[in-house]
């Protein structure tokens, strides 16, 4: 009781910091895990195509995210379903391992059992909380829902809505920044080498970051190097 206590406590200090809303999602699903059990989360920002955009992840992989992007997204009936409920629904796809998108995208990320959040008034910027267990776990209960539910509907009246990132390419010269990062080159030492001020440091990073999901230069960097590499 008292442990269950303190995580609503720092779940609730998570949603009323002033943090960057991507850090403040990433932050909440790691106390969210802790407190429902979950082993996986993910969180994306609704687009005008759906809940695709903007997603942060808590154990699964950048690259299952990419892979649902690039196809799982377009064979995935569940979602929309869910999304389409416009709250916090329960669901163990069992009997369904034949179908691509479970076989090969939920079970093959050990995603058994999950729980999504989708609020009542989704629109472009609005947010979603998914959790999962793996399958050795047992299903989210009612009461499971009910708490997810109180703390996304907590962020809707909190949270202004997110806006979708612009997605694309990076351009040449945020190429560069990301190379330099992945370096481990200092905010000083990247304006010194391409001759630029700090506000149009600051501005290419801000469009990297968008472009490319990351919340911050280590994940920029990780992901420059996932490219190059």
């Amino acid at each position: 009781m008292a442990q269950t206590r303190a995580l609503t406590c720092e779940a609730i200090d998570v949603a009323l910091s002033d943090a960057p809303a991507k850090e403040k999602r990433l932050r909440l699903g790691g106390v969210l895990c802790r407190m429902l059990g979950a082993d996986i989360f993910v969180s994306y920002v609704c687009d005008s195509s759906g809940p695709y955009a903007d997603p942060i992840q808590i154990n699964l992989s950048d690259d299952m995210l990419r892979a649902y992007d690039r196809r799982f997204r377009h064979v995935d009936d569940l979602t929309p379903k869910l999304f389409a409920r416009r709250r916090t629904s329960t669901v163990t796809p069992a009997g369904r391992a034949s179908e691509e998108f479970v076989h090969d995208f939920l079970h093959r990320s050990d995603m058994y059992h999950g729980m999504n959040y989708f609020p009542a008034a989704a629109a472009p910027g609005s947010v979603d909380l998914r959790l999962w267990r793996g399958r050795g776990s047992t299903s989210f209960t009612a009461e499971d829902a009910r708490v997810l539910q109180s703390f996304g509907d907590l962020i809707v009246r909190l949270w202004p809505r997110e806006n979708p990132a612009e997605r694309g390419p990076l351009t040449p010269r945020e190429t560069q920044i990301a190379e330099l990062v992945a370096a481990g080159q200092s905010d000083k030492e990247i304006i010194s080498a391409l001759d630029i001020s700090l506000p149009t440091l600051r501005t290419h990073l801000r469009h990297a970051f968008a472009k490319t999901g990351a919340p911050n230069r280590a994940a920029l960097a990780a992901h420059y190097l996932r490219q190059r590499y």
